[in-house]
Parts: structure tokens; C-alpha cells; sequence
């Protein structure tokens, strides 16, 4: 057996946290479709999907996509595929092991014909891969991959689930890295992530479960409040979640023991998990089942309602909250031991009173021990040898040992059998009957034991998808109290989702941020993104919280699309089609792109992929050039934002070019906000409030962070001089699109205007009433007209 990264299941070589997926992507013929499929073999969750688009730029987009979604082990292509490089390109930020299959593999009739003979069917429209011919390829590799590495494996792959990337938000790579979903940028580390924010679960399956449904928020408003609906359950029953969550901490993996009876390769410990969990599921059902019955007038329908369709429940009112294994019980507690040895080359396995032929063999063996273990008293009081004894070593097997000073009262049964130091060793005939049987029949009690124990094992394993569906249940209710847990703790609240188009959050905190912080309170802010009021644009010092702003409105609006409560005292969210997220400079270089080109690159991916149900966090857009340049990129991207048909997507727009405030007053969706600052000290004791007020800023306070990050006193007080010296000496012209509005004191040079000030002929000439003045009137205007253009 050849084991790869996407293959093991070993289970000390994996995360018990995560998925191992194996994943597998097909190009098709055209260009303009994929084909995607990923397992784990550990799991045995098995998935299929098929991208078509328009361009093959936007194929590779979307594959891109789900690589990072899934961050596979290991990625499967076609040999000698033509456009190989498409896949190489995609893996730069996840590096899996690349793997191949054969084309001929994958060709639509030998695919086809692979995937009935696995699952038994005449046609694969049951499971959705009807006009999904790329998927159907992909899903045939992972199963030739599987065929070729884990020929067992293929037995737990009882079911393939064709799905539509339309089913979930739209996460880029970017976008995933920067709002720090499952892991920190710096460290890749859980602690510090939105996962780690909540992951209070307390089982592994459901430890793997909430990661996915992080990495893959919903788009269905009812599928959500379900969601929502279930952790409201866990909120307002306190009792009922201390007790659930109680008995969950002894719950195991039951997901990955199953899976390896599945496999063959279970060993005791995995069966006694597995009765572990079955012994305790009584206890959960019922309690769980009381408190449903306690409010069934007045539960939601959906509430606990698993979200595998192949679940037997349907809602919180359905009979049975969970599949019954009841037999998988009754038949490991009547065959394995209360406490079976590690290994199955120990004796003990299996429980007295489950085999006939193990049992006399086990009283046989027992009888030889005792009349061994007796042995030793009877022929001391026999010989009257008082030092005699009787051992056992690998080389001799047992023996009698007699000291010097005895070997005179010696019988003559004794046989000679090994001379040491102080005496001698012997064996008697009887002596050597009895080791030989119990010798033979320790070995052949290994040997029934361990035929006995694969029976056991398949018998389990022919309850594997029943065992596999309660373990995706137990993994729900699992998340579901943990984010009620999480909730209660945080003092999140429920939000409201709906299908408009708004995003109204009061008094909204960063959930990572807030418990980082233990100087000061985390400042909480407001939200309010309407059609009205669709681009935001946000100014304001350095240092002074508008990316933590930034990523808590996408992380809340996530969180709120996850399922879970949110922290905020209120919030209504309009479901988002897409985050996208340009925070920060990512440095590329080793991939031979600069900061600005990476900068430009993932704006145009948002500008090309963006919708209208989409929601954009741009920070600093064009930052990384000239201040032309960029002062012209952000202008036209804001335009663009706003203007364009397809996008006018809700947008905060953090920058330092405070010229962009007076784009609010030419285009009507665009308006301003800034981070409220107290510098009543005079620039000498500035102090960030970290508010998010509406209105522009007029400064940004760069040198007051030079010094508070702890540049060198005279390199911050030279800095001062040159700033009041350009400002002084009108430095700040050459910049400006037109004259500056005046303004006092020192602000006045400081904020420059991006649109000219109306010439007063112009302004008096749209003052007019033409239909209202008489031809000499007009006369006259005409004169005064033409003598204040002589004085401009």
C-alpha cells in the first residue's frame, strides 16, 4: 500500500481539526469548462461540481476558488494534460502534492462506466451529474486515484454529492487570507482567527464541520435562519446547553473510527470509541428530545435539521433526532472486552460467552496456568526444597530451578536442562505438557480472537452509513451549542438576514480584535450600507482602526451568513453574493510581481467579478505609485463602482487621498466618514477615538504616528519642520486637480480640492432667468457679464 498526503489515514499523521480533502480537476475540452471533485477517505464525504464560464480566465478563477476554499492535501490532473500550467498556477498559496491519473481514465464513456460499476446504478442522474459531464470526469479520477493508492477506501465512498458553486459565498484566496478566516497571516496559527474566535466545539467532527461552514457561508435565507434557529435553541436554554455540551466532552471521533472499520484497518481502541459514543447517545437523545417536546408550539420549523439531505431528519419535530445504531451497540458490548489490549496481537480481545471454540480454548489455557502456578508450592512441599522455584524465559520456555545446596533431593523425573550460577534448572514431563498447551493456546486464542474481531469489524462497518449520518448529526449539535456557547460568552446577538439590500450593524466589534485588546474597551461602531448610501468612502489617521473597521463589517456580515450570532447590539444583513477584500500589501515578490502589481492585480479581480450583491473592503487603493497615479486609480475605481451596472456593489473605501470626499458631492450613492480624532492639544497629544463618524478628515496625522511607532526624536521633529514648511509654502499646489477651498489655520493648506471651484460668470449665468427678462434687461446682464470675465 503506497500512502499519500491525500491517502493517509494514520491517524497520528492527521489534524483532527480538519478535513484531508483529495482533490481532483479536469479541464475540459473547450476552456471555458471544469470539472472539480474532492474527497476524504477518512470521512468518506465524496463531491462533485462543474464550472462553465465564459472565459477561460474566469474558469481559472473559479477553480482557483474552490482551492482555496478546500486547501486539498493533494490535487489530481490529467497526464499530459494540454493545459497543465493552468494547474500549476493555481497552487501557489496552498502547495498540495500534485498527482496524476491517465487520460484514457478519464474519458467521458470509461468515466461513466467506472462510476456505475462503483455505486451499482444503470444511469448516474440520481446523483446529479446529469449535463455535468466534466464533473462526472473529475469524480471517475478521484475514484481511480483512490482504486490505485486505497483500494479499501473505495467501500466508505458510498455516496457522491453533486453541488453548485452558486450554493455558497464567493471567498477569493485574498479575501480568506486577509480577514484571517481559519488561520492568522502571520504564523498560519488557528489562535487569532475567526475559527479560533469560535471554536468552542468539543468533539473533532464537529471541530471539522464548523471550519467548513467558515469556508463556505450560505446564500439561502431560510437555510441561515435554520442555522440561526438551532443556536437560538442553545442561547436560551442555558441548562439544556450545559448539559449537551457536558456530555459531548466524552464524545469522540466518531466519524474517523467508523470510517476505518469501513477501511480494515480498525484497531480495538477505534471499536471502543465507537461503544463509547453509542452507550452515550441514549443520554443526549433524551435530553435533546425533552427539550423538544418542551417546545415544539413554539419552535421554528428547520431548528436542528441536519444539513446532509441524506439525514433522517427533517426537523425539530421528526421522531427520532438520531439514526439508530442500536445494533452496532448490542453486538460490541457482547464482543469485545470491557478493556481490550492496544493491539491485536495481544490476547483479550474479545469479551467470554460471544465464541464457543474461544472460550473452551480460554478455560483449557486458564486450567494449564493455575496447575503452573501451583506447581511451584506443591514440590516445595513435596522435596522440601523451600528456595525452589518456577520460571519462564524466551529461550527455555518453563522450568524448576534448585539451588547447590539442594540438588540431592532431586527426583529422578527431573530433567537437566540448564546449568547457572547458584544451581540448576529442569523441566518434568508434565511441566512440558502443560507449557505446550498453554503456549498453542495463547497463539490460537491471538488467531481466533483477531478472526473474530474482523467479523466484528465488518459487521460495524455494514452500518457505516447509519454510523457516518449520526456522526454528521452529533457534529451539528455540536456547533450549534458551541455557537450558542460563543454567543453567550461574547454577547453576540442574533442577527437578521434577509434578501435586501442593506447592511445595517449597531454598535459592531471586531470578534478578534475585542479580546485581543485588555488596555482599553474595543470601540464599537455603526454600519449602514443602502442603496442610498452604496459607496462608503472613510478617512482618517493612520493607526486610528479604519481596516479594523474594514474587516469587521465583511467578518459580521460572514458570521451572520455562517449561521451564527454576530457581535454587535444589532444587526440586519442583506445577503451578499461575494466579499472581497483588498487590505494590506502582500508582498509577492518571489512570484515576480511587486506590491503595487499585486495591489492592481486584486482590484481587477474585484472589478471583473464583483456584483451587485457583493460587498468590497478597498484599503488604500493606489497607494502603491506615484500620487498621480494613484490618486487617478481610486478615483476611476470609485467611479467605476458606482456607475457601472453590473457593480454599484455596497463598498467602504478606506484612503489617505482626501481629495476623493468631494467625489459625495458629484455622484449621488457616494458619502463620507472618517475616524472622529481629539487633537485639541495642538498636534502635541493626538488621540485616536477609533469613531466612525460621517463628515471628511483633513489630516492624517503621519508624523504623530512616526513618533508614537518610535522613530528616532530627531528624525520626527525634522519631519515637522519640513510638513510646515511645504504646507507654508504652498507645496501641497502641485498635487491639487484645482485651487483648495479655504480653510483655517494649518488644515487649510493641508486639504486640497479634486474638482475646481465654479467660475462666478458661470455661477451668474446659471443664476438667470432667461424666460423672465426683457430684451434690455438682457442688455444689461450681457454687459455685466462680459465686464466680470474682464476682471477674472
Amino acid at each position: 500500500r503506497v500512502v499519500t498526503k491525500g491517502t493517509v489515514v494514520d491517524p497520528g499523521m492527521l489534524d483532527e481539526r480538519r478535513n484531508n480533502y483529495l482533490m481532483a480537476v479536469v479541464l475540459g475540452r473547450r476552456g471555458t469548462n471544469a470539472g472539480i471533485a474532492y474527497c476524504d477517505i477518512t470521512t468518506g464525504e465524496f463531491a462533485a461540481t462543474q464550472t462553465n464560464a465564459a472565459s477561460h480566465e474566469e474558469v481559472e478563477q473559479r477553480i482557483g476558488e474552490e482551492i482555496s476554499r478546500l486547501q486539498p492535501s493533494e490535487l489530481i490532473h490529467v497526464e499530459w494534460e494540454p493545459r497543465q500550467s493552468t494547474i500549476h498556477g493555481l497552487i501557489d498559496l496552498v502547495h498540495p502534492l500534485l498527482s496524476t491519473v491517465e487520460s484514457w481514465q478519464v474519458e467521458p464513456d470509461t468515466a461513466e462506466a467506472s462510476l456505475k460499476r462503483h455505486f451499482g446504478v444503470s444511469s448516474l442522474d440520481g446523483y446529479g451529474l446529469h449535463g455535468r459531464p466534466e464533473a462526472m470526469r473529475a469524480a471517475a479520477a478521484v475514484l481511480a486515484y483512490i482504486t490505485e493508492m486505497q483500494p479499501g477506501a473505495r467501500e466508505q465512498m458510498t455516496d457522491l454529492h453533486a453541488y453548485e458553486l452558486g450554493e455558497f459565498m464567493t471567498l477569493d484566496e485574498s479575501t480568506r487570507r486577509n480577514l484571517e478566516l481559519t488561520e492568522t497571516m502571520r504564523g498560519g496559527a488557528m489562535e487569532g482567527s475567526l475559527l479560533g474566535v469560535l471554536g468552542e466545539t468539543l468533539t473533532p467532527m464537529g471541530s471539522r464541520l464548523l471550519r467548513r461552514w467558515i469556508n463556505q457561508p450560505l446564500l439561502d435565507v431560510a437555510a441561515i435562519n435554520r442555522r440561526l434557529d438551532a443556536v437560538q435553541g442553545f442561547v436560551d436554554n442555558t441548562l439544556l446547553r450545559l448539559d449537551v455540551r457536558g456530555m459531548l466532552r466524552n464524545f469522540g471521533d466518531l466519524e474517523r473510527w467508523t470510517n476505518r472499520t469501513m477501511q480494515k484497518t480498525a484497531l480495538p481502541r477505534d471499536l471502543v470509541g465507537i461503544r463509547e459514543v453509542l452507550r452515550l447517545l441514549p443520554e443526549l437523545e433524551e435530553r435533546l428530545t425533552d427539550w423538544r417536546l418542551e417546545n415544539r408550539d413554539s419552535a421554528r420549523d428547520g431548528a436542528f435539521a441536519p444539513e446532509s439531505p441524506n439525514l433522517p431528519i427533517s426537523n425539530l419535530q421528526s421522531p427520532n433526532l438520531f439514526p439508530d445504531c442500536s445494533p452496532v451497540l448490542a453486538l460490541l458490548d457482547s464482543a469485545l472486552a470491557d478493556d481490550p489490549p492496544a493491539n491485536l496481537a495481544t490476547p483479550g480481545l474479545i469479551r467470554p460467552g460471544f465464541d464457543a471454540e474461544l472460550d473452551g480454548l480460554v478455560d483449557k489455557s486458564r486450567h494449564a496456568k493455575e496447575w503452573i502456578a501451583n506447581l511451584e508450592q506443591a514440590e516445595r512441599q513435596r522435596l522440601d526444597i523451600k528456595s525452589l522455584k518456577v520460571g519462564y524465559n524466551k529461550v527455555f520456555g518453563y522450568y524448576i530451578e534448585v539451588t547447590r545446596t539442594h540438588l540431592d533431593k532431586v527426583p529422578a523425573e527431573y530433567i537437566r536442562k540448564q546449568t547457572i550460577a547458584n544451581g540448576e534448572r529442569f523441566i518434568t514431563p508434565d511441566l512440558k505438557e502443560y507449557e505446550t498447551l498453554v503456549l498453542n493456546a495463547d497463539e490460537r486464542r491471538v488467531e481466533i480472537e483477531q478472526q473474530l474481531f474482523a467479523e466484528v469489524c465488518a459487521q460495524v462497518a455494514a452500518h457505516g452509513v447509519k454510523l457516518m449520518q449520526l456522526a454528521q448529526a452529533i457534529a451539528e449539535v455540536d456547533v450549534f451549542a458551541a455557537l450558542g456557547e460563543v454567543a453567550l460568552m461574547r454577547r453576540y446577538v442574533r442577527p437578521d438576514v434577509d434578501e435586501g439590500p442593506c447592511i445595517e450593524i449597531v454598535a459592531g466589534r471586531h470578534p478578534v480584535v475585542e479580546l485581543t485588546l485588555t488596555d482599553e474597551p474595543f470601540v464599537p461602531n455603526d454600519t449602514s450600507l443602502a442603496p442610498e448610501s452604496a459607496v462608503q468612502i472613510i478617512t482618517g489617521p493612520n493607526m486610528s482602526g479604519k481596516s479594523t473597521y474594514l474587516r469587521q463589517t465583511a467578518l459580521i456580515t460572514l458570521m451572520a451568513q455562517v449561521g451564527s450570532f454576530v457581535p454587535a447590539d444589532r444587526a440586519r444583513i442583506g445577503v451578499v453574493d461575494r466579499i472581497f477584500t483588498r487590505l494590506g500589501a502582500s508582498d509577492e515578490i518571489h512570484r515576480g510581481q511587486s506590491t503595487f502589481m499585486v495591489e492592481m492585480v486584486e482590484t481587477a479581480n474585484i472589478l471583473n467579478h464583483a456584483t451587485n450583491r457583493s460587498l468590497l473592503m478597498l484599503d488604500e487603493i493606489g497607494r502603491g505609485t506615484s500620487t498621480y497615479d494613484g490618486l487617478a486609480i481610486a478615483w476611476a475605481v470609485i467611479e467605476h463602482i458606482h456607475n457601472h451596472p453590473r457593480l454599484r456593489a455596497k463598498t467602504l473605501f478606506a484612503t489617505h487621498y482626501h481629495e476623493l470626499t468631494d467625489l459625495s458631492e458629484r455622484l449621488p450613492h457616494v458619502v463620507n466618514y472618517n475616524v472622529a480624532v481629539d487633537d485639541s492639544g495642538n498636534g502635541e497629544d493626538v488621540v485616536f477615538l477609533r469613531r466612525i463618524i460621517p463628515g471628511k478628515a483633513d489630516r492624517s496625522y503621519g508624523v504623530h504616528v512616526a513618533r508614537l511607532a518610535g522613530l528616532p526624536a530627531q528624525v520626527v521633529t525634522r519631519a515637522e519642520e519640513i510638513l510646515e514648511d511645504l504646507e507654508r509654502s504652498g507645496a501641497a499646489g502641485p498635487r491639487r486637480l484645482a485651487e483648495p477651498t479655504p480653510r483655517r489655520g494649518r488644515a487649510a493648506a493641508m486639504q486640497v480640492s479634486l474638482f475646481a471651484d465654479q467660475h462666478p460668470v458661470v455661477e451668474a449665468l446659471r443664476a438667470l432667468d432667461v424666460n423672465g427678462l426683457t430684451p434690455l434687461d438682457a442688455l444689461n446682464r450681457l454687459y455685466e457679464l462680459q465686464r466680470m470675465a474682464g476682471e477674472s
